[in-house]
Order: structure tokens, then sequence, then C-alpha cells
């Protein structure tokens, strides 16, 4: 399961305009990261994609030194139940 970087996204897949889980991110007016939306196609179900589509958001912020606010629902949960992760939480 490779995952890649594209515009605002995480990815896994060929192609970023299908693919088959992401994670959508933007910027609030400090410059910090707002993860969207989260989401992964049934065949990826219960496979973890979500989570690291997470994790890889997290080490990318963390590289950047930056701090995450969650809106996504399963993305806050995520980073909610890892003291590491909590941590870039805004």
């Amino acid at each position: 399961m490779d995952i890649k970087k594209g515009d605002n996204k995480f990815f896994i897949g060929e192609d970023e305009l299908n693919p088959e889980g992401e994670l959508v991110f933007d910027f609030d007016k400090d410059g910090d990261y707002v993860i969207k939306h989260t989401e992964v196609q049934d065949s990826l179900s219960g496979q973890g994609a979500g989570k690291r589509l997470v994790d890889t958001m997290v080490d990318f912020a963390r590289q950047e030194d930056k701090k995450i606010k969650a809106e996504c629902p399963f993305a806050r949960s995520v980073m909610e139940k890892d003291n590491d992760h909590k941590q870039l939480l805004k």
C-alpha cells in the first residue's frame, strides 16, 4: 500500500484524481494544516489504510513543523488515540 503526495492530499492508488484512498487537507490562517476528509474505497476497508493516511499526514506536518486541525472526525479520532499524534492537534 504505497501512499503518494498529490495536490493538497495524500492518496493510495495510481491516479490522484481517482484514488483508492485519500486524505485531503487545506491550510488555516496560521499556515497550519486542516484535514478536511479521509476516505478509502471498500476494497481497502479493514486494512488500516485510513490510519496510514493520517500517520503520513502527521509525519509530514512534523517535518514541516506545523500543527493539524482535524475537521475530519475519523482523522481526529486517530490522532486523539495516539499520544505522539495528539501533540500536533490544534
